[in-house]
């Protein structure tokens, strides 16, 4: 009967820990300061620039941080060809505030998948 009573405990304390949100932070994607996690910053851009756009995202090829926020580099097909290799993509600088609110965005760059920097 004592092991059952562990169990339930320990079933109960597991819970209570996946309800908080592990890693200290609380909420889902969220550090210890109240600030959104890097991860939540990226997803968040992304999103809202395949919203904005309606293009289907690539990829983020980066996560700078500035004065005021944040700016993240989100890669988007804008063209798609055949074969693949030749679709045409862009870079947007996508800029979010301390709270990782949308400031704004600006494409920075157009290329083919298959081009590479020198």
């Amino acid at each position: 009967m004592a092991d059952k009573d562990q169990r339930d405990d320990a079933e109960g304390s597991a819970n209570e820990e996946e309800s908080r949100g592990k890693g200290g932070g609380g909420s889902k994607g969220r550090s210890s300061n109240g600030r959104p996690a890097a991860r939540e910053l990226v997803e968040r851009a992304r999103d809202e620039l395949v919203a904005i756009t309606g293009r289907p995202a690539f990829g983020v090829s980066g996560l700078t941080k500035s004065e005021d926020g944040w700016i993240v580099r989100v890669d988007l097909v804008e063209l798609e060809r055949i074969p693949p290799s030749t679709n045409v993509l862009a870079s947007y600088e996508v800029e979010l505030d301390g709270d990782g609110e949308l400031v704004g965005y600006e494409r920075t760059r157009r290329y083919h998948l298959s081009q590479t920097d020198e």
